[in-house]
């Protein structure tokens, strides 16, 4: 029997296993897989100019989120934990722990986690004036 030295494990490229009691189960019928918790942080009404709202959302793996536009809110996310896609007005940018996303006001995004690792992020949206949204 070979003596082993080491090993490296590499979380990010794990595969989670398979059948009737893993996540990917509950993933069986079409829109199945918007799947992610958000945990509000900061609500308008808990600042003082009434314009920010802010919280952390996970998205599940094989999962999205519902996608959203804002026409009067710009929005910025932070990426804690996990890999995804970060799409906006049809395009799409991978995203990692660390990276820093800003969405303009209009365009509808989501958020898609193909891995099997749940994608944790802080997100923050501002509301701004009529006067100050580009047309």
């Amino acid at each position: 029997m070979p003596t082993i030295k080491g090993k490296l494990v590499q979380v990010g490229q794990l595969k989670a296993e398979t059948g009737g009691s893993s996540f990917e189960a509950l993933l069986r019928h079409e829109g199945d897989d918007i799947r992610r918790d958000v945990f509000m942080l900061i609500n308008p009404e808990d600042s003082a100019s009434g314009r920010i709202q802010s919280g952390i959302t996970i998205v599940y793996p094989g999962c999205r989120t519902k996608g959203h536009a804002h026409p009067d809110r710009e929005e910025v996310y932070f990426f804690l934990e996990g890999s995804g896609t970060m799409e906006a007005d049809g395009e799409a940018w991978e995203v990692g722990p660390g990276d820093t996303f800003y969405v303009a006001p209009g365009p509808f995004h989501t958020t898609k986690n193909p891995n099997d690792f749940p994608l944790k992020f802080f997100w923050i949206t501002i509301k701004i004036d009529d006067d100050q949204v580009n047309n």
